[in-house]
């Protein structure tokens, strides 16, 4: 139960991209969904009663808030003995129209590691803006993140958003889908999707840890804006912890460059790029997930056999699965990815 939070039913609260209703985006409501359905709500100064709605899913919950007048700065919600009053944030999908947004959530990693995951995708990908919540690192601040990407050539926005709440847990007793109460990490892309790029040119879903392919050299966000339905599904390709030879301890992606040969164990799970503008996508019962969106309409998806990501095992701060990072001689059956390295051989050519 440390894991969750005990006191929180939204990690965020924003205008709606058309301006005419207020979202709450949080965890699933659960047990306190009665509660909550019967709450005196407010939208303040004008102290008119407005009216939720809500769209659920297994992990997290967008509670629609209608009827709030324009001049509305804040909610004030009354649950049983409970009041509190919460800001209203602007809604900057306009601001961020068109753009090529890539996203993640980040706790404690490198900010070298930050560098060039961002950097990637924007020499490989042309990325123009990058979305991330931080976590509660503790090592850094979110102005060090900024100051970041604020020297990443190409990068014309930017926004670090601290979610210092808890992360929810994988369960163990769930075998198709144990990542299901990860819900501040679920939230956080209904929250991208709804509150800053609903006029996107697409987002595409990769953590710190993954590089995504440009499939025969073109933009993902090109390839999923032509589409049938706006959303690709990139496959994973696991890269091994292992480093090439001749590199300190202080190590980016650029020097992990082996994966393992006839390899049986699990692929690395699917993510996907999505093309916020599609009809289908208003539907407030779309939620993205972690590797997939909720409420997708039947045949949906495109895949294409090089539309792929690289899941790299050493870029990790050590939650996952023990990754230590070892000198290639104390590895076996292992091969360089031509294609990373040729990618990756232009990137390096163009960054530090």
């Amino acid at each position: 139960m440390d894991a969750f939070e005990s006191k929180l039913l939204a990690y965020d609260v924003f205008w709606s991209s058309e301006g005419d209703r207020i979202f709450m985006v949080g965890p699933p409501l659960l047990n306190l969904k009665s509660a909550v359905r019967s709450a005196s709500i407010r939208a303040l100064p004008s102290g008119k009663r407005i009216r939720p709605r809500f769209h659920t899913s297994l992990s997290t919950t967008i509670t629609e808030l209608v009827g709030a007048p324009a001049d509305t700065t804040s909610v004030n919600f009354v649950i049983g003995d409970s009041q509190f009053e919460v800001t209203v944030q602007p809604n900057l999908s306009a601001q961020l129209s068109g753009a090529r947004i890539l996203f993640s959530i980040n706790k404690n990693n490198e900010l070298d590691w930050i560098d060039e995951w961002a950097r990637w995708h924007v020499v490989h990908h042309r990325t123009d803006t990058v979305v991330l919540f931080d976590n509660g690192s503790d090592r850094y601040a979110c102005k060090d993140i900024e100051a970041v990407l604020s020297r990443v050539s190409g990068l014309s926005s930017y926004a670090v958003i601290s979610m210092p709440y808890r992360f929810g847990a994988v369960d163990p007793a769930v075998m198709v889908n144990p990542y299901w109460p990860l819900f501040l990490q679920i939230s956080s892309m209904s929250i991208v999707l709804r509150r800053f790029g609903m006029a996107a040119s697409c987002l595409i879903n990769c953590d710190i840890d993954e590089l995504a392919n440009p499939p025969g050299g073109q933009s993902l966000y090109d390839v999923c804006q032509a589409s049938k339905a706006g959303l690709v599904i990139l496959n994973g390709r696991w890269i091994e912890a292992v480093r090439s030879s001749g590199v300190s301890s202080q190590v980016r992606h650029r020097h992990f460059p082996f994966s393992r040969v006839d390899d049986d164990r699990p692929a690395s799970p699917a993510k996907w790029v999505l093309d916020p503008k599609r009809e289908w996508v208003q539907n407030l019962s779309v939620h993205p997930y972690w590797h997939w969106v909720h409420g997708r309409p039947p045949f949906s998806k495109t895949r294409l056999e090089e539309a792929c990501y690289w899941h790299f095992r050493g870029i990790n701060t050590g939650w996952k699965d023990s990754t230590r990072p070892v000198a290639t001689s104390e590895a076996g059956g292992l091969v360089r990815d031509a294609r990373l390295d040729e990618l990756m051989a232009s990137l390096t050519a163009l960054t530090p």
